[in-house]
């Protein structure tokens, strides 16, 4: 079933925006790293890393209902209830300022007497490792109430403001890695509080915005009880699923603290930078399909769903694969270029692994699309979160009989895979979808693709010395030679001349103009 035109020309069109956004913020935020790494060195660097993290840890109940929040605004929309798209939008401010109160105690308690007691901080650095504690409280609380107002704007398909904003803070954020540097006395105190004011402003300035652009977003008295148990119904499942996303990434980090100290944690941070870059792609490009997925959803359009899901699992394939191949087969060139003399040790392997899970993830972040829409959530968060979890446990033990520090990142790679799998089986006995079209679709064409694609950079990689040189020609012969491979075998022959060849048509119009 093909993709409705307008459809297309919107997607497009916010996709268009949040890309422009993306590009100039890795650059300017891959910049940013290097010059904050020298200004703070590789201890300071890893505390603020893992100190923020401790927070981000006690966070998992705002990422439940942010899901939730989103789902539901962006489904009223789609049925046009204006009524209860401002009661939704209330009821979910009320539940996130709840949230925010929640992480104020957590965080002064649980947060400060596990810094203390338990993580591997200089003596020397305590004092500091407190205050961007503190630090990141606030910001996380701000960070808390401003969800429901984001979610308004993206289930508007409103991503040009968003474009805009990232470009503010991409720049705010380099021009405080240099004021940091002025700075003689504590560094990593004046870092974080620059940034904690930084994000206040960005907040404020979009609250007032939806404000005025949005009429649901005004906060009134919503006492309808079934409202609120619908939210918590939805997102209360999903904490479970969000506790697993912060146990792998923040608690793997604090483990990584806990055996080896923050020098670990900066090479593990750099390596997340990464992966943060790669997955820029595939999130800015979903969060231009995800309304128009949940919208026919609420339409009762099916097959439309999964025909849009299927799709952009695909294209998110090949587009982090894109990035993927010429990075991996250069890395520690790419890693000397970016940070000099400074990287940490462990973070070529850190990122090569964890490239990896990206590419899994792809796939993943594009297929839960379809899973929220449905809204049907409580079997897959339990069974996945649940195998999701376990990366902790056998990570710490890992790290206990003395396999290397990369092996905690092996373990969430094979448990991302498994989970994945079994979550396409449970939403099939949801809303019913052909197993060989999504094989004929997806993973066929995108598992022989990547086979075949490994073949040209490993011959660049094995004739030419590692240099500039070298690198260009990964990113012009090996990329030149990526594209005709995704376009023979990564789409068939209706695919192109249904999508691939129309918009080909429009580049090369727009080329000569």
């Amino acid at each position: 079933m093909p993709i409705d035109t307008g459809h297309k020309k919107t997607i497009a069109r916010n996709t268009a925006f949040l890309y422009v956004r993306m590009l100039v913020v890795m650059a300017v935020t891959f910049y940013t790293s290097r010059v904050v790494l020298n200004a703070l060195g590789e201890t300071d660097y890893g505390i603020y890393d893992v100190v923020g993290g401790v927070v981000t840890l006690l966070s998992f109940v705002n990422g439940s209902l942010s899901a939730s929040t989103s789902r539901f605004l962006t489904y009223e929309l789609g049925r046009g209830d204006t009524c209860r798209l401002a009661s939704t939008f209330s009821a979910a401010l009320n539940l996130h300022i709840g949230a925010a109160l929640l992480v104020i105690v957590l965080g002064e308690t649980l947060g400060v007497w596990f810094l203390y007691n338990k993580m591997t901080i200089p003596p020397e650095q305590l004092t500091a490792a407190f205050w961007i504690l503190q630090f990141s409280i606030v910001t996380t609380c701000f960070t808390f109430t401003q969800v429901p107002f984001n979610a308004s704007i993206i289930s508007h398909e409103n991503m040009s403001v968003f474009a805009y904003v990232g470009l503010y803070e991409g720049f705010s954020k380099l021009a405080i890695a240099y004021l940091i540097q002025l700075g003689t006395d504590n560094r990593l105190i004046l870092y974080g509080l620059l940034l904690m004011v930084n994000a206040v402003l960005i907040q404020t300035f979009l609250r007032f915005y939806t404000r005025r652009r949005y009429d649901e977003c005004r906060m009134r008295m919503v006492r309808d009880k079934a409202l609120y148990r619908k939210l918590l119904g939805y997102s209360g499942w999903d904490i479970f699923g969000n506790v697993a996303v912060m146990v792998q990434s923040q608690g793997i980090n604090i483990v990584l603290n806990i055996f080896y100290g923050p020098v670990l944690n900066a090479a593990r941070a750099i390596a997340v930078q990464i992966q943060g870059g790669l997955r820029a792609f595939v999130t800015n490009f979903l969060m231009a399909v995800r309304p128009r997925v949940v919208k026919l959803f609420a339409e009762g359009d099916h097959a439309g769903m999964y025909n849009l899901t299927f799709y952009g699992c695909k294209i998110a394939y090949f587009m982090i694969l894109a990035l993927v191949l010429p990075i991996a087969f250069d890395l520690e060139f790419l890693l000397h270029v970016w940070l000099g003399d400074n990287v940490p040790p462990y973070t070529d392997v850190f990122a090569w692994i964890i490239m990896g899970i990206v590419l899994s993830d792809a796939f993943h972040s594009a297929f839960l699309m379809a899973f929220h829409a449905i809204g049907r959530i409580k079997t897959g968060n339990v069974v996945c979160g649940s195998l999701m979890i376990m990366a902790l446990p056998v990570g710490y033990l890992t790290l206990k009989v003395g396999l290397p520090p990369y092996s905690v990142f092996v373990t969430i790679l094979v448990i991302n895979v498994i989970c994945h799998i079994i979550s396409w089986i449970i939403a099939h006995g949801y809303v019913r979808f052909s197993y060989r079209r999504l094989l004929g679709i997806v993973y066929g064409p995108c598992m022989l693709t990547s086979v075949l694609a490994l073949a040209v950079p490993s011959l660049i990689v094995w004739a030419m010395p590692s240099g500039w040189m070298r690198f260009i020609t990964l990113l012009t012969i090996g990329e030149g030679a990526y594209l005709a491979l995704v376009y023979l075998v990564g789409f068939n022959r209706d695919e192109r001349a249904h999508m691939i060849n129309p918009l080909i048509g429009k580049l090369i119009k727009k080329f000569k103009r």
